[in-house]
């Protein structure tokens, strides 16, 4: 048994404190509520140098609040770089670490490189069985737990509590079984603020007629053994919604005639198998693309700043194979950075019939099944006519990337005294990546959080109230100096000027420049001639 096993099943077996930590049973939550089956001695993982003092207090250099991506990635890079042994109270709300992969779909699988995924210290691809590196929800979660059982093997001071739901205000945390344990912590680390909105935790923000079968696609495959008999209709086209297309047709295989597809707006789509060498672009070979077509189209310097620079790019990007459209004939609004092989877009395809686009998103299911649209349209489902047509909508709506948990707070910097909000700093892949980076700003130690913060500049928000259904992010827009792609490249440029940051991101396996081979002088030219360019259009200032 690892230290931290024994330690759970000393717990287990009746002592009245965790012998490793100086707590009372409540303080290891993961205790008071039922394992998942197979993970009872996995979930919990506890280890540290020193035995606590007091028993109904914890005390720790860092309290990371959020186990998922970003707030793995982070806690590693920190263990990794720091100048002095550092301890870390890790809190998730859900049993284990990863995040929204505890919640997601059985079917679910990574749509970016594994080898871009996770965190500094191990390689996710070097635990991948699928031939494409498609990694699955059990093989992701496993992943995390074997990250936590490696820094314990290390010697690392950490302690993981799950169902734990963190008071910023009290400084203090909530176990399942209602305890509330306070923590001194010199450092709390915001890891939820970009948490996914999935739509089994997110309700539909549209109205729900009485006897309507909504579910979520966590519950498509219970559905297998009607699949042969009912309808379903698909509410969603981004990441999710495509999956649940592709589990509807290849694996329950329903026949086309037999399903809706509703699609507010149409998506570009990331090729995962684009042509040797078979490199995915990133946000800033992207931009190279997106000035390289707008120079080929000899449009003029104040095109640059419309939407037509932006989709130009992409229209690059699919002359190279590189990305792909669901209908030709159709200009995509929307880029999640989802991921699909020609197969896959090629079965999506096949659906064209089924397809109801150019509506805006649906405001109301009627209890007739009809669809009424923001825009005013309604839309009669096809069998409609055909008696007792048994009918399910599939919710895909929620929209991974509006961070709903946390949309309501107020924007607050990266770095703040004796707090660190984990956020968005660099693009697609962007992640894994990001918690990493803050990870390591955070390790530098003649730095002040002013100077940290200065680093890691943040997308500017959506101005105005937001719609009635909703944020919608990923649209195809405008640029601006505050648009994401922007506040990447000025990101980037900073961390090449500061000493040992372009080197060290030329050696982590979650740079999106290290995945696609480049070294660290022609990465600083990249981000150059972008800036170059930019300037020259009258984008950003020099």
């Amino acid at each position: 048994l690892t230290p931290a096993r024994s330690c759970l099943l000393r717990c287990i077996l009746g002592a009245s404190s965790c012998p490793m930590l100086g707590l009372p049973l409540h303080a290891l939550s993961l205790l008071s509520s039922p394992p998942h089956a197979g993970h009872s001695l996995s979930l919990a993982r506890s280890v540290t140098a020193k035995r606590m003092a007091a028993v109904d207090s914890t005390e720790y250099d860092y309290v990371v609040v959020g186990a998922g991506a970003s707030g793995m990635a982070f806690t590693d890079t920190l263990l990794l770089h720091s100048p002095a042994p550092v301890s870390v109270l890790l809190l998730d709300k859900r049993a284990q670490p990863g995040g929204h992969w505890s919640s997601a779909y059985s079917f679910v699988t990574l749509h970016q490189p594994a080898r871009n995924y996770g965190v500094e210290s191990r390689a996710l691809e070097a635990t991948v069985s699928h031939p494409e590196l498609l990694a699955s929800r059990e093989e992701i979660l496993e992943y995390y737990r074997a990250v936590l059982d490696g820094w314990i093997a290390d010697g690392h001071t950490v302690c993981f509590v799950g169902d734990a739901a963190y008071d910023f205000g009290a400084r203090a945390y909530k176990t399942g079984s209602g305890a509330l344990v306070p923590v001194a912590a010199a450092t709390v680390v915001d890891a939820r603020y970009t948490e996914n909105d999935i739509p089994v935790h997110v309700p539909p923000r549209f109205a729900i007629g009485d006897g309507i079968d909504l579910i979520s696609p966590n519950e498509l495959p219970s559905r297998a053994p009607a699949a042969a008999e009912d309808h379903f209709v698909v509410l969603g086209a981004g990441k999710t919604g495509q999956d649940a297309m592709l589990y509807l047709r290849e694996v329950l295989q329903v026949p086309r005639e037999r399903l809706m597809w509703v699609m507010p707006n149409d998506p570009w789509i990331t090729a995962r198998d684009p042509p040797a060498p078979l490199r995915q672009n990133t946000c800033i070979e992207f931009i190279a693309s997106a000035l390289d077509a707008h120079d080929a189209a000899g449009s003029p310097s104040a095109d640059v700043l419309s939407s037509a620079f932006l989709q130009r790019g992409f229209e690059r990007l699919e002359e190279e194979g590189k990305v792909y459209r669901i209908d030709a004939s159709v200009r995509p609004a929307k880029f999640m950075d989802a991921t699909l092989n020609r197969y896959e877009v090629g079965v999506l395809r096949e659906c064209a019939p089924c397809i109801v686009r150019g509506k805006g998103r649906v405001s109301a299911v009627a209890p007739s099944g009809s669809l009424s649209f923001e825009g005013g349209a309604t839309v009669e489902l096809p069998w409609a006519g055909e008696g007792k047509a048994k009918t399910c909508f599939v919710h895909c709506t929620a929209g991974a990337f509006n961070f709903g948990g946390s949309a309501m707070e107020a924007k607050r910097p990266v770095f703040a005294e004796g707090r660190i909000t984990l956020q968005e700093i660099f693009q697609f892949p962007g992640f894994c990546f990001n918690g990493a980076v803050i990870g390591w700003v955070e390790c530098q130690p003649h730095m002040t959080a002013a100077e940290k913060s200065a680093l890691c500049e943040t997308p500017g928000g959506e101005a105005g109230a937001p719609p009635p259904l909703g944020p919608v992010a990923g649209g195809v827009g405008a640029l601006d100096a505050a648009h994401p792609l922007l506040v990447s490249l000025r990101n980037l440029r900073r961390w090449y000027a500061t000493a040992g940051m372009g080197e060290w991101l030329h050696s982590l396996r979650l740079f999106s420049l290290t995945m696609n081979s480049y070294s660290l002088a022609e990465g600083k030219a990249l981000a150059e001639k972008n800036h170059e360019a930019l300037v020259a259009a009258g984008v950003i200032a020099r």
